[in-house]
């Protein structure tokens, strides 16, 4: 199956902070005004006019950037809950900051004893193919999703707000 990978536009965590919101409460982080006009301009993408349909993390910054994605075409769109970000299981941004480190330290795996607990590399792919089997009949997708679940499947490389990436995977 051939994915089109798109990262979702920048988002504004700016209210959710100031109201005290936390781990997964940052979901809901709305793009700012940058991701949006990111968003709008990523939808006249050529790549997209390949896709049969559209997937999207069902986190906000996903959502908002695939309604811009698909607001002028006729692209059907599918949420999937299960393509949402990586999991740090402790809150804090220092916590973040530790549990990423570690995690590119160790390539994706969780060190026996590590200070912070994560979702190791393994356990991200696994959520990614139950969540996509469902659409194994597709032959081209357009998926709205997050760096770090994108990184799994496409060389290390920056990954940027509303960057598209083309990727064939056995689904």
């Amino acid at each position: 199956m051939k994915i089109i990978f798109i990262r979702h536009g920048e988002p504004d965590y700016s209210l959710l902070e100031e109201a005290g919101y936390t781990g997964f409460g940052l979901d809901l982080a709305p793009l700012s005004a940058t991701g949006r006009r990111m968003a709008t301009e990523a939808a006249a993408n050529p790549l997209l006019e390949q896709a049969e349909i559209l997937i999207s993390s069902s986190v906000t910054r996903a959502l908002e950037t695939a309604s811009y994605l698909i607001r002028d075409r006729q692209l059907p769109l599918f949420v999937e809950p299960l393509l949402h970000e990586w999991q740090v299981y402790e809150s804090g941004t220092e916590k973040f900051e530790q549990a990423r480190k570690l995690f590119f330290e160790n390539h994706g795996c969780l060190p026996a004893r590590s200070p912070v607990q994560y979702e190791m590399a393994e356990q991200m792919k696994d959520r990614f193919f139950r969540a996509l089997s469902k659409y194994r009949d597709y032959d081209t997708v357009a998926l709205v999703a997050h760096r770090m679940l994108i990184r799994q499947f496409v060389p290390d490389e920056t990954i940027d707000f509303c960057q598209f990436i083309e990727c064939e995977l056995e689904i």
